[in-house]
C-alpha cells in the first residue's frame, strides 16, 4: 500500500491542491451572494445549476480525455475552472454568474474523472481499497482547510478568488510533471435508471437523498448561517464541522455494515439526520457547532453506503453501470435539493433550511423501513465498505476488483476460442 501511495504522489499532492482551493471557492460563493444582497432562491439556483454542469461533465469529459489525453485534458480543465472563478470578480451580474457556476461545475467533475481514472490505471487489486481511502480523506480535508481558509482575508473583496484560483492553478504542476504513464481510456458514462432500481433501490434512494441534502448543506450551508447571525469566522468553522463529522463518521458506519443489512445502517443514517434536523429548529446559535457536526455524521456517509450496497447487488457485468447511474442520481439530487431548500428560505425563513432536510430524510427513512419489511437482503456475501464521497463516487467502482477479473474473464474466453478454433482446425 505505502509504496502505491508514494508512486502516486504526485498526483494525490495536486489534488490535496486542487480540492483546497475548490472547497475554498465553495465556502465563498454562499457568502459574497448574501453581501450582494441576491435572494436564498437565486443562491440555490446558482449551486443548483453548478450541479447541472457536474451531469454534463460526466457524460463529455470521458470523450474528452480519450482524444486528447489525460494530462492535456486536466491542464486544460483546470485552466476552465480558473477563469470560471476569477471571472465572477469581473460582473456582479445573475446570470453571467448562472453560465460561470455551470462551467465550474463541469470543470470539477472532469477533474474528478480525470484522477480517478489514472488511480485506476496505476494501482493493483490488493492496493484498491487502501488508494481509495485515501484519496477520499484528501478530498475531505481539502474541502474542510477550504471551509476554514475563508478566515484569511475578507470576503466582501475578491481577494479569495484570487487566491483559489492560484491553488487550482498550481495543481495542474505535479500532475503535470508526474512520471506516471498515461492511463487507458476512461469508458463512457452509460446508466440505465430501471437497471439502478432494479439492482438495489434502497441504494438509489439512498443516493438521491445524499445529494438532496448535501447539495443544499454546500450550497446553501453558508446563506443559512449568515441568515441567522453567524460572522464569517463561525460559518467557516460550522461547515468544516460538518465535513468533518461525516469524515470521522464513514469508516465505524462502514465496518457496522460490513457485519449487518446496509439497508438498516442506512435507515439508522436518515433517521438520525431527521432528528438532529428537527431538533435543530429550535436549537440556539450557540449549539451550531454540535448541531453541524453530528448533522454531517449522519448525511454525509449515504452515498458511500449506498455504494456499497449497490456493490453487493450488481452483478458483475453491470455494476459499472450501476455505479455510474448512482452517480447521476446523487448529481440530480444535488442540483433539485439547493432549488426547493432555498425557494423555501426564500418564502418562509432561514428555519426552513433544516425543515426541508428533516422532511427528505423522514420520506427516506419510511421508505426504507418498507423496503427492509417487504424485501429481504439481496447478498449474503456484502463486498468490503470502502470510504468514499460524492466526489469519489465513481472511484469506488472503476477501483472495483471485480473490474480487473472481468476483464481477466473476458481474456480467458477469448482463449478459450481461440483454442476452441485451433482444435476444429486440427480435426
Amino acid at each position: 500500500m505505502i509504496s502505491s501511495i508514494f508512486r502516486l504522489s504526485t498526483i494525490l499532492f495536486g489534488v490535496a491542491i486542487l480540492i483546497t482551493g475548490h472547497g475554498l471557492q465553495l465556502a465563498f460563493m454562499p457568502l459574497r451572494i448574501q453581501m450582494i444582497g441576491w435572494s436564498s432562491a437565486e443562491g440555490g439556483i446558482l449551486s443548483s445549476v453548478y450541479f447541472v454542469g457536474f451531469l454534463i461533465g460526466c457524460f463529455t469529459v470521458p470523450k474528452l480525455v480519450n482524444r486528447v489525453g489525460h494530462i492535456r485534458c486536466f491542464a486544460v480543465l483546470t485552466s476552465v475552472m480558473t477563469v470560471s472563478i476569477l471571472s465572477l470578480g469581473l460582473w456582479e451580474n445573475f446570470y453571467f454568474w448562472l453560465v460561470l457556476r455551470l462551467v465550474n461545475g463541469f470543470a470539477i467533475v472532469g477533474l474528478y474523472l480525470v484522477i480517478e481514472s489514472w488511480l485506476n490505471s496505476e494501482v493493483s487489486n490488493k492496493d484498491r481499497g487502501s488508494v481509495l481511502a485515501t484519496y477520499t480523506v484528501i478530498i475531505l480535508s481539502g474541502l474542510a482547510v477550504g471551509q476554514l481558509l475563508l478566515n484569511t482575508t475578507a470576503v466582501d473583496g475578491f481577494q479569495i478568488l484570487m487566491f483559489a484560483s492560484i491553488l487550482i492553478t498550481l495543481a495542474a504542476v505535479p500532475v503535470c510533471l508526474t512520471s506516471s504513464s498515461q492511463p487507458t481510456p476512461i469508458p463512457n458514462a452509460t446508466f440505465s435508471p430501471l437497471l439502478v432500481l432494479k439492482t438495489s433501490r434502497a441504494a438509489a434512494l439512498g443516493a438521491l437523498t445524499a445529494g438532496l441534502v448535501s447539495g443544499s448543506i454546500y450550497g446553501l450551508g453558508g446563506i443559512y448561517g449568515s441568515q441567522v447571525g453567524l460572522d464569517v469566522e463561525s460559518i467557516s468553522i460550522m461547515m468544516a464541522l460538518s465535513i468533518a463529522g461525516g469524515a470521522l463518521a464513514q469508516l465505524p458506519l462502514g465496518k457496522l455494515s460490513d457485519r449487518f443489512d446496509r439497508r438498516l445502517i442506512i435507515l439508522g443514517c436518515v433517521s438520525a439526520g431527521a432528528v438532529i434536523s428537527a431538533i435543530a429548529v429550535f436549537t440556539p446559535n450557540s449549539l451550531v457547532y454540535a448541531v453541524m457536526f453530528f448533522f454531517g455524521a449522519s448525511v454525509m456517509s449515504l452515498q458511500a453506503l449506498s455504494l456499497a450496497l449497490a456493490s453487493d447487488n450488481a452483478s458483475g457485468g453491470n455494476f459499472m453501470e450501476v455505479g455510474t447511474g448512482l452517480l447521476m442520481t446523487n448529481a440530480a439530487g444535488s442540483a433539485i435539493g439547493p432549488l426547493l431548500t432555498s425557494l423555501l428560505m426564500y418564502r418562509y425563513g432561514p428555519e426552513f433550511f433544516f425543515i426541508s432536510h428533516f422532511a427528505v430524510l423522514s420520506f427516506a427513512a419510511v421508505t426504507v423501513l418498507i423496503l427492509i419489511k417487504t424485501k429481504p437482503a439481496a447478498s449474503e456475501h456484502p463486498s468490503n465498505f470502502v470510504l468514499a464521497t460524492s466526489a469519489s463516487a465513481q472511484a469506488v467502482f472503476q477501483l472495483d476488483v471485480r473490474a480487473d477479473s472481468i476483464e481477466d474473464d473476458d481474456a480467458l474466453h477469448s482463449s478459450e476460442s481461440d483454442e476452441e478454433v485451433l482444435a476444429k482446425e486440427d480435426s
